[in-house]
């Protein structure tokens, strides 16, 4: 064994032992819940009147991906919005345009991936 590796050992030692001192009279502190927790409403379970007023709650959101807007109701119900023919129409057309759009990009990534250069 070698100095080196002597000095290492002995100043491993020294730090364990610092670390041991240091956590010993301090143990009780280390796992005490502060009050704030304690009294915390975010651990206790959800009563019905909280869960209903939740899952009223509806909410449009798009898709990031196909560019469609959803009516979302709740956690993840998707709800079904009626529109007029017109309507109907013009969102098909957005919607659809959206899906070629997104399928013609992965298309491309797809072919320059296994396009050999």
């Amino acid at each position: 064994m070698g100095k080196s590796e002597k000095k290492s050992k002995k100043k491993h030692k020294d730090k364990r032992k610092e670390h041991k001192e240091k956590h010993k009279n301090g143990s009780e502190e280390d796992f005490a819940i502060p009050i704030a927790l304690m009294n915390s409403k975010s651990h206790a379970p959800e009563t019905p009147e909280e869960y209903q007023r939740r899952q009223s709650q509806i909410r449009r959101e798009v898709d990031p991906v196909t560019g469609r807007t959803r009516l979302i109701k709740g956690d993840s119900e998707i709800l079904e919005e009626i529109v007029s023919k017109n309507q109907h129409r013009s969102i098909n057309k957005k919607a659809t345009s959206g899906d070629g759009e997104y399928y013609e990009s992965q298309s491309q990534s797809l072919a320059k991936r296994q396009k050999p250069n």
